[in-house]
């Protein structure tokens, strides 16, 4: 199953970069100094929160989840929650916004989720909360 999820990955990230999709979000242009101001919102889809959906947010998913399951010796699913700790704890490898990766909204960050994003960016289908603008209270 590794072997066959790498391959994929590998394949899938070459055509990701050659067809990515973009959305614009990065945040309004203050008129007085030409600052761009935080945005109060992210996007599913955006894992790295740099404003666009693209490869690198299908390749951060892909490239956590074998490192936390490597790092905790785990094979079971990775709650948003985990994800969220180990962001906290700063692991060595984390994701910037880890509820942005639960694309498909089961509270897990899965290879579906990494499937979602490809689908959005590769043929633009709205599978589960791709693209769709979300607010975090914190």
């Amino acid at each position: 199953m590794k072997k066959t999820f790498k391959k994929v990955t590998v394949s899938l990230t070459a055509m990701l970069m050659m067809f990515g999709s973009t959305y614009t979000a990065v945040g309004s242009v203050s008129a007085t100094n030409n600052e761009i101001q935080p945005r109060n919102y992210h996007v599913y889809g955006d894992v790295n929160d740099d404003g666009n959906i693209n490869a690198s947010d299908a390749v951060n998913i892909a490239q956590f989840i074998t490192v936390y399951k490597n790092k905790h010796g785990v094979s079971s699913l990775i709650s948003v929650e985990d994800a969220i700790d180990y962001r906290e704890d700063k692991g060595e490898y984390y994701l910037p916004v880890p509820y942005a990766a639960d694309v498909d909204g089961d509270g897990f960050i899965t290879e579906a989720d990494y499937i979602c994003i490809q689908n959005y960016i590769i043929n633009n289908d709205k599978i589960g909360r791709c693209g769709q603008l979300f607010y975090i209270n914190e």
